[in-house]
């Protein structure tokens, strides 16, 4: 949980200077989005939703707390870090469906994605960019738990994961794979329901689109999701993977699965 720093200064006079973009607050608090895990200054050109956001009144404790800096308001520190990128430990992981990648950063997850994927360059350049690191292959921590996790998972004894990832992408994608996370296991939805429960219901073909794009499968059950029609739709695996991870969690539930249109 994201602490929320007290000042002498009220929240609505921050979130003003955030609306008006005012310069002349700049350096006096900082502005973190919780979905992006992004801090910015209060005069960045880009506008988070309120909702989403957290007041630090200094960069350091933002840092502390997880977030990274902006790479369009804070382009001195990315200019500065440039040349000490971070790594990215990649490891391969054969599943009963398909080979994946999982990948770590820090103390997080941050990629557990199909290695046969079409978008596969994009995806890998868009985390790297990101996360201002590159891959580097090796282990630790937390992906060798995570490969214990995936073993659960194919075994049938695991419904539920308990490993930290980190998001890597804008702030609507990252809406739309929180929400992925609250879908239980053994059930479905379709690409509507999905843009409703964001409160976006419009937003069918870009929900659709940040589903596909998901790096962290399984852990953020994309497969989860349908067609309105009850059909499977295009998946990063493949829809032979999809299928079988659907079959895997029906086959362990007592339930039928549910299909929300």
């Amino acid at each position: 949980m994201h602490r929320l720093i007290i000042s002498t200064m009220k929240t609505e006079e921050k979130l003003k200077a955030v609306r008006n973009r005012d310069a002349k607050y700049r350096g006096k608090f900082f502005v973190a989005v919780r979905t992006t895990k992004i801090v910015c200054t209060p005069d960045c050109p880009a506008k988070p939703w309120e909702k989403n956001i957290v007041f630090y009144d200094t960069l350091e404790e933002a840092l502390q707390n997880g977030y990274r800096p902006c790479k369009i308001c804070m382009k001195e520190f990315h200019n500065n870090k440039r040349n000490n990128m971070e790594t990215i430990k990649i490891k391969r992981y054969q599943s009963p469906v398909g080979e994946m990648l999982v990948g770590s950063y820090g103390d997080k997850l941050c990629i557990c994605d199909w290695a046969v994927e079409k978008r596969r360059d994009t995806i890998d350049r868009r985390i790297q960019r990101h996360l201002n690191a590159k891959y580097e292959e090796g282990t630790s921590d937390i992906i060798e738990r995570t490969i214990v996790e995936l073993e659960e998972y194919f075994a049938g004894h695991r419904k539920v994961f308990d490993i930290p990832v980190v998001f890597t992408g804008s702030e609507f994608q990252c809406t739309v794979w929180e929400e992925l996370m609250k879908i239980p296991y053994g059930t479905t939805i379709s690409y509507g329901e999905l843009a409703r429960r964001i409160h976006n219901p419009k937003a069918v073909r870009a929900v659709a689109s940040a589903n596909a794009t998901n790096p962290i499968s399984i852990f953020v059950p994309c497969h989860r999701v349908i067609g309105s029609n009850h059909k499977l739709t295009g998946y990063g695996g493949g829809l032979d993977a999809k299928k079988g991870l659907l079959e895997l969690e029906c086959s362990k539930t007592k339930v039928t699965v549910l299909t929300v249109d």
